[in-house]
Order: C-alpha cells, then sequence, then structure tokens
C-alpha cells in the first residue's frame, strides 16, 4: 500500500449475494480517489475479484483475494490481519455475514467503518452507515460515529448533483427502463416484458432492460429481443445516468438502482427480491412516494400489479411529474463522497 492514505474495503459480490455490496463500495473507492486517497479491496475469492471489475474494462484499484469462505467470516482473519500490516488508515466492511466477534477482534488493530442495512446486531466499530431514509438512531449504541439517512447513499459521482429533467406538459410515456438485480432468479425481467410487449396500452414503448453477468434468464431475454425490436438490452452501461434520464419511467429492485433513479428523478415503481430490500421499499414509498408493487417470492400476480402501477403513471403526466420531483428531491447522490471524507478523517 502507497504513501498516501489508503482505505481497505472487505466486501464481496457473487451468484448467491448478488453485486449491491460491489457497487456501492466502488463508488466509495472512486470518490477517496478523488479526494486524493487510495482504496484497495480484500475479498474471499476469485469470483467476487472477476465481478468486482467486471464494471471496468481494466483493474482500477488493487485487489487482495483472502482465500476464504464469504460465510465464515472469523476463517479469513489472519489473512485480513496480514493485510493491515500494510499500513492502510481504516477499514470498511460491506458484508452480511460480518459477526460481533469478528468486529471485535479487528477494532483493536484499525480504525473500522461498517456499512450497515440489516440492524443485525449492535456494530462494535469506529464508524456506522445506514443510508436508509429513517434508520433507527438508539439501535447503535456501541459505534464510535453513525452516519445515518439518505444523504449517505453512496451512488457512483455520475448521480451527483443531477438537475431534475425537464418534459413537455403531458409527454407520453416511450421509453420505459427495467432494472431487476444482479440475477433475477425469479424472471422478473422476462416476465414484465412478455407482458408489456403484448399489452395495448405499451404498444409503443420500447423497454430498456438491464442485463449482468450473473443474470440467470439472459439468454431468455436474448431470444425475446431478437424477435421484439422494442426490447432493448443494455450491459455494461457506461453511462447508467444518461440511460436512466433518457427514459420516462422506470421500474426497479429496491435496491441501489432505485436510489440512481432518484437521484437522476426518473419516476419509478419498486419491488423487493430479498429481505434486505423491504425497508428501502418502504421507506422510498413512505418519503419518496415510490409505489411497491409487492415481493417477487410472495405477491400473486406481481406482474399484473407492476403492470396497473406503470400504466396508472403513463395515464397522468402530472402524477409522473410529482414523483419525479419528490424521488430527486430524496437523494442528491452525494453520499458517496461524504462516506470518503468521514473515512479519512478515522
Amino acid at each position: 500500500m502507497g504513501t498516501a492514505k489508503t482505505v481497505l474495503i472487505r466486501t464481496d459480490g457473487n451468484p448467491d449475494i448478488a453485486t449491491g455490496h460491489l457497487m456501492r463500495c466502488l463508488s466509495i473507492a472512486c470518490a477517496l480517489r478523488e479526494l486524493g486517497a487510495q482504496a484497495e479491496f480484500a475479498v474471499s475469492d476469485e469470483i467476487s475479484r472477476r465481478l468486482l471489475f467486471s464494471f471496468f474494462e481494466e483493474e482500477p484499484f488493487p485487489v487482495h483475494v483472502l482465500h476464504s469462505d464469504f460465510r465464515r467470516p472469523e476463517s479469513e482473519l489472519p489473512s485480513l490481519k496480514k493485510l493491515l500490516l500494510h499500513g492502510p488508515s481504516c477499514l470498511l466492511i460491506d458484508s452480511y455475514f460480518i459477526t460481533q466477534p469478528y468486529l471485535e477482534a479487528l477494532r483493536p488493530l484499525i480504525p473500522t467503518a461498517y456499512l450497515d442495512d440489516l440492524c443485525a446486531f449492535d456494530y462494535p466499530v469506529d464508524l456506522v452507515i445506514n443510508y436508509d431514509f429513517a434508520p433507527p438512531a438508539d439501535f447503535y449504541r456501541l459505534a464510535g460515529k453513525k452516519l445515518l439517512g439518505c444523504r449517505y447513499t453512496p451512488l457512483r459521482a455520475q448521480f451527483s448533483g443531477l438537475s431534475p429533467v425537464s418534459r413537455p406538459p403531458d409527454s407520453p410515456v416511450r421509453d420505459l427502463f427495467v432494472s431487476t438485480g444482479g440475477t433475477d432468479d425469479r424472471n422478473a425481467a422476462g416476465k414484465l416484458a412478455s407482458a408489456l410487449l403484448s399489452a395495448p396500452e405499451s404498444a409503443s414503448w420500447r423497454i430498456h432492460a438491464l442485463i449482468g453477468p450473473m443474470h440467470v434468464h439472459r439468454e431468455e431475454l436474448q431470444v425475446l429481443a431478437a424477435s421484439h425490436p422494442r426490447l432493448i438490452l443494455h450491459e455494461n452501461v457506461k453511462d447508467m445516468a444518461g440511460l436512466m434520464r433518457g427514459c420516462d419511467l422506470a421500474v426497479s429492485a429496491a435496491g441501489t438502482t432505485l436510489y440512481e433513479l432518484c437521484a437522476a428523478g426518473v419516476a419509478a415503481v419498486s419491488f423487493t427480491m430479498a429481505d434486505n430490500q423491504l425497508s428501502c421499499a418502504m421507506d422510498m414509498e413512505r418519503f419518496a412516494g415510490v409505489p411497491c408493487a409487492g415481493d417477487v417470492r410472495s405477491t400473486p400476480d406481481l406482474t399484473g400489479r407492476l403492470l396497473s402501477l406503470l400504466f396508472s403513471l403513463a395515464e397522468n403526466p402530472e402524477k409522473r411529474k410529482r414523483l419525479s420531483r419528490s424521488m430527486h428531491a430524496a437523494i442528491d447522490g452525494k453520499g458517496a463522497e461524504r462516506i470518503a471524507g468521514e473515512l479519512l478523517a478515522l
């Protein structure tokens, strides 16, 4: 590790836990670099290493593979402690599998921060970050400092300080943005796209669907897109903010992409795919007005509920405009740089 201040980031991504941890940590790493600091990553295995840099043409940050089981974090402590001997100024951890003994073993060795959205236990760290809209402030008693609330949402720099999208009054919906998570094992994107392509209400819509390297149903979507030119698949998108802002309406799982849609000012409806998305969906509905169709695992006819919400917004341009404004007001896209500054102050 070099002479500049270095933050070591411990996180993972794979077909089991998807890409959300990697994406938000990469946003923080880029913000650290903009502040003149260095960021390095520690991951459990080669799967995480490859996925971490699948978003870039080349590896922009050093990465250390611990050769450990991400489900058993204590097993990696000897390897991680060796990395700490190389002089990082602090350690940021983003993993749902971290335990209290794991954190207690590290805290005496280095200033430690934890990025939380589960409230699984009271984390013994120097800094805890929870960017839910209304996180339970009294829950975190052991943390030295708390960064709480959506102003700490770690998004990519391209989403920082965007102005609201200006569209003519009564403009129709022509382009729909669809994001169903990194794996989409329930094929939410395919079911929704098929329904939209056959519905008369969306006969003129172009459907812009994201597919990543771990998308389980990518081949089925590719076959569907080959026979329906209105279904456009996007992979390795560099200007995600531009793609979003070119759309009139969006559907997104309640994760990082939904926060990005807020910063971009694109009216959206949400749904959930995992337990860690439930609080986000509820908060987005309560504080930003984003309607939630339900959970893909338990909601009968989730596709039908999504269609109903989308068509309701499509029929009412003023309603879309109000939703766009309330979403944009909630997230300013500057959370990563705020977190980076606090990490360097530890």
